[in-house]
């Protein structure tokens, strides 16, 4: 199967950095550089090919350069397009989004993630442990679009029937009118919710796989909390909470609601683990999806790897790089100096370094 690398990439007034192009390594990609010098900008800038949005800001307005109408983000992938890869691309203008695919115009931006499957790790990753729900099922769903069909047709269908409830719920409409979006609400979100057991119970041993590498213990797991009672259906969690639902305006009980809890052996893992374990633990978790991802599809996906001497000691720094080397696939990962991170686990790769916004490469 064709790699999923980045074999070129372009990106053009993006937060601080002007006009940049490199040609990264297909595996190991070294940016160094001072901080705010723009190595973690260079990394959004590939989250946002793969994802269509930035994981530092909720406002893309910001991501663009001050003085300049708009940023621009284009990447050649490898195995879409023949030798040269498939050209994706995406610009952010103060009017909004605009994407390619093969010269192409795409509808959505989930037709984008789909082109670039890309794995972050950086300092707030630990959200995925403490923070809210959000952030598990956003880990959760990551991994059910990337290796489930089906599972965006559903996820869409039941957001569209949801805004519909909740906008009949919130201007006070009687029963009858409620009820008519309850079939497709129900059936989408039982289709969900069946494509994320199935996903978790095939990610188990990818899971005990990387927490042994990295934790030294195999007994990593996850449990899935669907989103309402489980002593229920949920059509009938639905129907026992209508009253509750029509007061306040909002639908209380769906996969929309759904959790994680991590857990270590049998404790859930938020009592039983220091800082530093937690960094580990959420590697591993990040570095089994994409494991998982991996071994379904027979791609490897890409590792935006920022500022991990940050977060990890040597020791344990060793044991992410290492782990990263041993799955395969290309990494970007970010540091001040570059001895600051182990790279005799890797065969060869680039080095770049990033000043004032300009980058450029190492050549030894």
């Amino acid at each position: 199967c064709p790699s999923m690398s980045l074999l070129s990439l372009r990106i053009q007034d993006f937060r601080n950095l002007t006009a940049v192009e490199l040609v990264p390594s297909p595996g190991l990609n070294l940016i160094v550089g001072a901080n705010a010098a723009g190595k973690t900008s260079l990394l959004e800038g590939i989250f946002l090919l793969g994802h269509g949005r930035s994981f530092r800001s909720r406002h893309p307005e910001r991501l663009i350069r001050e003085g300049a109408d708009a940023c621009t983000v284009v990447g050649q992938v490898a195995g879409g397009g023949g030798g040269s890869g498939l050209t994706v691309g995406i610009e952010r203008s103060r009017q909004g989004w605009r994407a390619r695919i093969g010269g192409a115009p795409v509808r959505g931006l989930a037709e984008l993630a789909g082109q670039l499957p890309t794995q972050l790790i950086n300092p707030d990753s630990h959200r995925l442990l403490e923070g809210g729900p959000q952030y598990r099922r956003r880990f959760l769903d990551w991994g059910v679009f990337h290796v489930e069909h089906r599972f965006l047709g559903a996820w869409q269908r039941y957001m569209r029937a949801l805004r519909q409830r909740n906008a009949s719920l919130r201007a006070g409409e009687p029963v009858q009118s409620l009820n008519l979006w309850l079939p497709e609400l129900v059936a989408a979100g039982t289709d969900i919710e069946t494509y994320r057991r199935a996903y978790l119970e095939a990610l188990g041993p990818k899971l005990s796989a990387t927490a042994s590498a990295l934790l030294g213990t195999d007994t990593l797991s996850l449990r899935y909390l669907p989103g309402w009672p489980q002593s229920y259906e949920l059509a009938e969690a639905l129907e026992r909470s209508l009253s509750r639902d029509r007061m306040l305006g909002f639908t209380q009980h769906g996969p929309h609601r759904a959790d994680l809890t991590v857990y270590l052996g049998d404790h859930p893992a938020r009592e039983r683990v220091s800082r530093g374990q937690q960094k580990q633990l959420v590697a591993a978790l990040i570095l089994a999806a994409g494991a998982h991802y991996t071994e379904v599809t027979g791609r490897p996906c890409v590792y935006l790897v920022d500022d991990l001497p940050a977060e990890l000691d040597a020791e344990h720094r060793g044991r992410v790089m290492a782990q990263l080397a041993r799955q395969g696939g290309q990494a970007f990962v970010t540091a001040i100096e570059e001895n600051a991170v182990a790279l005799d686990a890797w065969d060869a790769g680039r080095t770049f370094h990033v000043e004032h916004g300009a980058v450029r490469e190492m050549v030894y």
